[in-house]
């Protein structure tokens, strides 16, 4: 019998031993029920038993079933606002990428660099940190990576160099998602449960006072420690490709450069516009279709739309999927009761200072990120976080916020983030430098995440 096939099995065994089982003392029905349907998912999910998108349905499959939650309301979260504003993202992403914007931003910025090694290195972090903030960090490696893999194959004989200038890309296309509400799942899921647990509303402007200077010191540290300590670069000078310098911009990149433009300002703006006009329905999901809808009406210029519905239709689906599983996981455990039972079973740490806490939780969801989906470990952990939170006497929005950025941190193995896996198959990046590089850093973005964050935290509530 195959792997999955037993890991399958096993996870349908769990599912149904809640059924079978009376509840253990102290736990309700529907909270045990609602292990059994939690515990398969992530059981799933690290396994990867069954596509992660496949096991992100169980909700819709299992829920009315187990008297955890009527269709309609499980189906509901397959549908958030924050699900559409994330379709929207990934619309804009793709307009980008069809009319090859996002390779000018890359050699526009890197052409700036120079020829000193660590500022080659410097640059390509801003401009995938940059790309990531706006289109997903996947992306933004992809875009970036093979430019930094033509420098790579040129000064091959510096080794140290061609490893961090790879590293440095994967590593900065997860941090610069860390500063945006689209950058990553984890912090879109982030604020769809505050919304819905705690009617507190986080924005594309609000979350960037907050994720905006934590990308920023990430990606400064993470810069001196590649360039300086692992694997270190040495002085001397670097030729830059430049492929784009010569081309004309075309007709396509600057209309889409003004509808992403627009949409970035209108994100931001969004506060001050709600505070001058209190009864105009406005918000970023909103925003987000009227981006995307722009982009397949106005033409390219060459017989064509700035979006097609050909390549409008490739965007990552599964991902959407994946989000709306997660939402309807958390709220199943949120509103069956499991997550304020599994919050009273860490009243053994209640007594620690509540930053302790936070970098225990943090810390744990950073290392089983490393060989999970980080949108599954913000999907489970935080109703339980929350729970705890409350147990804590703590305010549970901003003690939520670093543990939600900790689910993107993730820079020690190849199967930990995508970006990691698109730059282990350049022959300068190895396990073992990974690690070297990695391991230390998840550590010290895990400690500036949480005191970032529990210091700015409270601006987000402003």
């Amino acid at each position: 019998m195959k792997l999955n096939t037993l890991t399958i099995a096993a996870g349908l065994v769990v599912l149904l031993v809640p059924v079978l089982v009376p509840a253990p003392a102290g736990m309700s029905e529907p909270s045990w029920r609602a292990s059994g349907l939690a515990v398969t998912m992530a059981f799933w999910w690290l396994t990867e038993a069954l596509p992660l998108a496949a096991t992100a349905l169980l909700p819709l499959a299992c829920a009315p079933i187990l008297a955890l939650a009527e269709l309609d309301d499980v189906a509901r979260s397959y549908s958030d606002p924050l699900v559409i504003l994330f379709l929207g993202g990934f619309l804009i992403a793709k307009a980008i990428e069809k009319s090859d914007l996002h390779c000018r931003l890359a050699t526009a910025l890197v052409r700036r660099a120079g020829t000193s090694p660590r500022r080659v290195l410097g640059a390509f972090m801003a401009c995938t940190a940059f790309l990531s903030l706006w289109i997903s960090n996947t992306a933004s490696a992809m875009v970036v990576a093979p430019i930094a893999a033509a420098i790579v194959s040129a000064h091959d004989d510096d080794r140290g160099f061609c490893t961090a200038l790879m590293l440095g890309v994967a590593f900065s296309a997860t941090i610069g998602g860390m500063g945006s509400l689209i950058g990553t799942p984890p912090n879109a899921i982030f604020a769809a449960y505050v919304s819905t647990t705690y009617d507190v509303t986080v924005g594309f402007a609000q979350w960037a006072v907050i994720g905006i200077p934590v990308a920023f010191v990430l990606l400064l540290v993470t810069w001196v420690f590649l360039a300086w300590v692992s694997p270190g670069v040495r002085k001397g000078e670097l030729h830059v490709l430049d492929e784009r310098s010569g081309m004309q911009v075309s007709l396509a990149e600057r209309r889409v450069a003004i509808v992403a433009g627009l949409t970035a300002t209108a994100w931001l703006s969004r506060p001050l516009v709600e505070w001058l006009l209190p009864t105009l329905e406005f918000s970023d999901a909103g925003i987000a279709m009227i981006a995307a809808v722009t982009l397949f009406i106005v033409s390219d210029g060459k017989g064509s739309r700035l979006l097609d519905w050909e390549t409008g239709s490739s965007i990552r689906w599964d991902v959407l999927i994946l989000f709306g599983g997660g939402l309807a996981l958390a709220n199943i455990i949120q509103s069956s009761g499991l997550a304020e039972s599994m919050g009273g079973r860490f009243q053994v740490i209640a007594h620690w200072p509540e930053l302790a806490v936070l970098f225990t939780i943090a810390g744990l969801i950073v290392y089983l990120g490393e060989l999970a989906s980080n949108t599954a470990m913000a999907a489970i952990f935080l109703p339980i976080a929350g729970a705890i939170a409350t147990g804590l006497g703590s305010d549970p929005v901003t003690f939520l916020l670093p543990i939600a950025l900790a689910a993107s941190i993730g820079f020690m193995l190849p199967v930990a983030t995508p970006p990691n896996a698109i730059v282990f198959a350049n022959p300068a990046v190895t396990r073992q430098s990974m690690l070297r590089a990695g391991a230390p850093l998840d550590l010290i973005a895990l400690v500036i995440t949480v005191v970032l964050t529990s210091i700015l935290g409270p601006w987000l509530l402003m």
